[in-house]
Parts: C-alpha cells; sequence; structure tokens
C-alpha cells in the first residue's frame, strides 16, 4: 500500500510540475521581450583596440567577463588568422561578423573567403572607403560591392557595407544623396548594409527612418550613442566629446529596436570608441537590462 501510495503522490508532482513548467512558459517574464536580443548581441572588438594591441589574450578574457559570446572582428592586432582564432577559442568567444578594409574586398578577395571560412563568419563588410566622398567616389565602390558580394555569396556569405555619414553628401546630378546612388547601383542580392547609430545621427539623420525608407537592404546595427544636442556634419568624423553610452543620448533605443527586429536584422553589434571604454560598454550593458519590448 506504501508502495502503491509513492508511485500516486509520484505522478502528482510531477503533473503539478509540467502545469508549472507549461504555466510559467505562457507567462511573459522581465528578460523574455529580450531573448530575441540576447541571441543576437555582439561586440566589436575594434572597441578594444588599445588593449588588443598590448595584450590579446587578457583582453578578450575581460571582454568575455562582461558577458559577450559573440564578436565582429577589425584585425589580429600581430597574430596570423589562425592564432587569433585560437585565441577566440581560449576566451570562449565566437566571431560571427569581420570587417576588412575597401582595398582588400577590391583586390583580395579570395584572401577574404578563407578567413570568413576559418572563423566560421557569414558577414563580412567595408567599414570605410573615403571622406570626403564623391560620386566617382560612389559608382567605383558600387563595382567593388557588386563584385565582392557576389564572390562572398557563392560561398555562403553576405556582403555589407557599414555607413559612415558622407553617404549622405548631395548628388552632384541633384538627385537624392550617394547612398541613394550606391543602393540604386548595387544588388540587393549581394551588398546590405550595416546602420552605425552615431554615424548616422551625427549628420542629422533618423536611424529609424532609415531603416524604414531602405527596408530589407540592411543586416545588422552598429549600438553607439551619441549627445542629444549633437549638431554634425556629413565628414563621417567621430568626436569622442560626443559619445555617450546608450541611454544617455538622442538615439530612441527601443523604438529603433523594435522596428529593427520587425525587420529581422540579424546582428546587433555593440561599439564603443571612447578611453573609458570598458566602463562605457558596461554601462550601455546595463541600459540594454532595462528596456522592455
Amino acid at each position: 500500500m506504501k508502495t502503491i501510495r509513492s508511485i500516486v503522490l509520484l505522478v502528482l508532482a510531477t503533473a503539478s510540475l509540467s502545469f508549472l513548467d507549461r504555466a510559467l512558459a505562457q507567462t511573459p517574464s522581465a528578460n523574455a521581450g529580450k531573448s530575441w536580443l540576447n541571441s543576437k548581441l555582439a561586440v566589436q572588438l575594434w572597441s578594444f583596440r588599445d588593449d588588443l594591441g598590448k595584450d590579446v589574450p587578457g583582453t578578450l578574457k575581460r571582454v568575455r567577463a562582461l558577458g559577450f559570446t559573440r564578436v565582429e572582428l577589425a584585425g589580429y592586432y600581430g597574430l596570423t588568422a589562425q592564432q587569433f582564432r585560437a585565441e577566440l577559442a581560449k576566451a570562449d568567444l565566437q566571431a560571427v561578423a569581420m570587417h576588412i578594409e575597401y582595398e582588400t574586398a577590391r583586390d583580395r578577395i579570395d584572401e577574404v573567403i578563407r578567413e570568413a571560412k576559418l572563423f566560421g563568419v557569414r558577414d563580412v563588410g567595408v567599414p570605410w572607403i573615403k571622406s570626403p566622398f564623391t560620386r566617382d567616389d560612389c559608382l567605383a565602390a558600387s563595382e567593388v560591392f557588386n563584385r565582392a558580394g557576389k564572390r562572398l555569396a557563392a560561398s555562403g556569405i553576405r556582403f555589407f557595407y557599414h555607413l559612415h555619414g558622407y553617404e549622405f553628401v548631395a548628388d552632384s546630378t541633384g538627385k537624392g544623396t550617394l547612398l541613394d546612388l550606391l543602393l540604386a547601383q548595387t544588388d540587393p542580392r549581394y551588398v546590405s548594409l550595416q546602420l552605425d547609430t552615431y554615424h548616422v545621427a551625427f549628420p542629422g539623420q533618423d536611424p529609424i527612418a532609415l531603416l524604414r525608407k531602405y527596408r530589407g537592404r540592411f543586416s545588422s546595427l552598429h549600438l553607439k550613442d551619441i549627445r542629444k544636442e549633437v549638431v554634425g556634419d556629413q565628414s563621417g568624423d567621430y568626436r569622442e566629446a560626443d559619445a555617450v553610452p546608450m541611454g544617455q543620448g538622442k538615439v530612441d533605443w527601443p523604438a529603433l529596436l523594435k522596428v529593427a527586429r520587425q525587420q529581422g536584422l540579424r546582428w546587433y553589434i555593440i561599439e564603443d570608441e571612447t578611453t573609458a571604454v570598458w566602463p562605457a560598454i558596461t554601462a550601455s550593458l546595463n541600459y540594454l537590462e532595462t528596456l522592455k519590448f
């Protein structure tokens, strides 16, 4: 009798736990809405360039201690690609995207494909062309991007161009901006965009409006805030005095992230180029924890 009773109690307890699990799964928690962001969040290693130049293993260990598991690459800081990949593995970090120089995309795309495959990276982009930026520069870049993007796509890799602000100058023909021209001249099958919120806001553009205007052309965001009172220009410059951690500037993060999520952007990459990078990125991560979607 005692054995039968024990079995019955065990069955009832198991059923109760199963019911509780289902109930909890259906009840949104404080962080449930951010689970999609956590799975797509990364950090651009250029943020830590000064420290990486001195100590790659120690710096990567500190990056992992911040809670990041994914990174975007920007060079190897004196190491070979193989050596840097080994250091990432030791730090339990996975590269999900990488920046390359414009000239590399133009002249050495086979090398890029080999290294992207080495890291398991499926997103490769150019973060800078030149400034001042002219119509001829834009047309030349469009050809480079189409060619590089097609070659990368054949290997299962997506190409992107990182907006820097100088693309918003007016087209000399009087028809729109050079960004309009760039997008008209590039094949959306092979060329996408990375929206850097600082470099879009600095020349007075609205990142949410851009996402909506060029829907389907963006693959990722660089998360970087800028002081509310800043009135910049179209030079593509970065001024540290204008930079602030996320949530302390002019970017409407809840609205922006909502639109980006609706459009299915692949990666959300924190970048901080200030000298106080470690506390600044910590502040940005703490801000993200306060958001509710």
